[in-house]
């Protein structure tokens, strides 16, 4: 043992720097609202400035005060850009303790505590969620890795021609249909699968960008004339972009009017169904084979942590049986909760259920609750703030905490409101102080704000607005000037 490893290990060593840690972020969430949401850096800069940490051999309390400064502050109420929950600190205490811990889940022997908190995080957000009794499921890294593991499943039991598992991909063309808003994430599963181009079937959507299911089933007869063989609808719940919702029951009767795997992407917006005021958005979420549900976008959690349940539990199952002698003793389809490896694609996994574990435990469901609640509610208040002003256009009434508009100006052609509303994001993003992002919606720009703090205030947000508005006047200005 050198004196190097020992100190690396040496608990009282680990006691100072955790306090000094904890005293420096506790001060930080006291003093969050006086950096910028955003502070505005070149990648060569930021590069630059870890590189010198590195050269001057920096000391651990002086890392972590570069990693805050040079960091996007999500709790910070002007925080309002993607999709990223500012976590609650005592979900992110327990990745400390996991972190150290370090101990896989791919088998109950190595994961034993995380493996059962994750199993009652699951019941309970399937019982808080309403999904079928015989629910159950697992977490996983991500919704991509959530929404390509359904559709994998999905795949095994639908396929008519033997297991794929075995016999490969060959036999037949297979394809699913999915609103053609939906995030990017489904087109990648869908070519990871193997399925190409024709794999994926966009189903046109409304004015709200929300699929027309009225149109699934000639889709479904023209793939099966065309040689196709569809497997699976995709519902989102809602889309990224705009934070729209599928209609879940009446893509549930086409699903089963056509025997198809009905799949729901509820990464952001599942769980809007602990509002009773907004739970008629994902009304038949129940009736889905398959549920994500992203906890680090609206429930409290750290990245990454994403919930995959099953409508029937038993079908977790289905999609890797594996031998694998050295973890893996038999390969069963059969239910076998405690070795998490059989379900899902990682083996080395972290303890991704003390995150949520010590919240519910500690706060309560109602925590969840009330957060999902307040955020929705700031969404339907910057919705109304920007009907209110006279120069800015809203897309739609908000479905959830997801607000798309725009800076218009009746001189502007289309094309010139849309270099305009660039400009706006990317000055607000310079300036450092205020964070939002941009989408395209047919091909137009919008200014996109996620409200995901629930300390932002009304006053935060007709603060946001009005700098949109002056920062639009002053291109407009700007323009003028230059053209005279």
């Amino acid at each position: 043992m050198t004196d190097l490893l020992a100190r690396a290990y040496d608990p009282e060593e680990f006691r100072k720097q955790g306090h000094a840690l904890i005293d420096r972020l506790a001060d930080y969430l006291g003093t969050v609202e006086s950096y910028p949401a955003n502070p505005y850096e070149t990648p060569d800069a930021s590069l630059a400035a870890f590189r010198k940490l590195l050269g001057e051999r920096a000391g651990a309390d002086e890392i972590f005060a570069g990693v805050i400064d040079h960091s996007v502050h999500l709790h910070n109420p002007r925080y309002m850009g993607h999709q990223v929950v500012p976590p609650a600190p005592l979900a992110a205490l327990g990745d400390v303790a996991a972190s150290l811990l370090n101990t896989g889940m791919a088998i109950f022997e190595m994961g034993r505590a995380g493996t059962a908190m994750e199993r009652i995080v699951i019941e309970e957000f399937a019982r808080m969620l309403r999904l079928a009794p015989e629910a159950g499921g697992f977490l996983t890294s991500g919704g991509s890795l959530a929404n390509l593991t359904a559709l994998l499943a999905a795949r095994s039991r639908q396929w008519p021609e033997g297991d794929v598992w075995q016999m490969g991909s060959h036999a037949i063309r297979p394809c699913l249909l999915v609103n053609e808003q939906a995030h990017y994430c489904i087109d990648r599963a869908v070519r990871i699968m193997g399925w190409g181009a024709e794999g994926i079937i966009h189903v046109p959507t409304d004015r709200e960008l929300r699929m027309r299911t009225e149109l699934i089933d000639e889709l479904v007869v023209d793939a099966r004339k065309r040689g196709l063989t569809p497997i699976a609808i995709v519902g989102s719940a809602c889309t990224t972009s705009t934070g729209t919702f599928d209609h879940i029951d009446a893509l549930a009767d086409a699903a089963a009017r056509n025997k198809l795997w009905l799949h729901i992407d509820g990464a952001h917006g599942a769980a809007v169904r602990l509002d009773p005021d907004r739970q008629h958005l994902t009304a038949g979420l129940e009736r889905a084979d398959s549920v994500a549900v992203d906890f680090h976008k609206m429930l409290l959690s750290p990245a990454i942590t994403t919930g995959l349940f099953f409508r029937d539990g038993t079908d977790a199952y289905r999609t890797f049986q594996q031998r694998a002698e050295y973890l893996l003793t038999a390969e069963s389809s059969e239910e076998d909760w405690s070795n998490i490896a059989r379900r899902s694609f990682e083996c080395t996994k972290r303890m991704l259920g003390l995150r949520t574990f010590t919240l519910l435990s500690v706060y309560g469901p109602e925590l969840f609750r009330d957060y999902v609640v307040r955020v929705g509610e700031l969404g339907r208040e910057l919705g109304r703030q920007v009907r209110r002003h006279p120069e800015l256009e809203l897309f739609m009434e908000p479905d959830v905490n997801i607000v798309c508009f725009r800076f218009g100006h009746p001189t502007l052609s289309a094309t010139a409101r849309d270099g305009l509303n660039q400009l706006i994001r990317t000055t607000l993003t310079e300036s450092g102080q205020i964070y939002l992002v941009q989408t395209r919606i047919d091909g137009e720009v919008y200014l996109r704000c996620t409200l995901t703090n629930a300390f932002t205030t009304s006053a935060d947000l007709s603060d946001m607005l009005a700098r949109v508005a002056s920062v639009g006047h002053e291109l407009l200005q700007l323009r003028g000037n230059l053209r005279e």
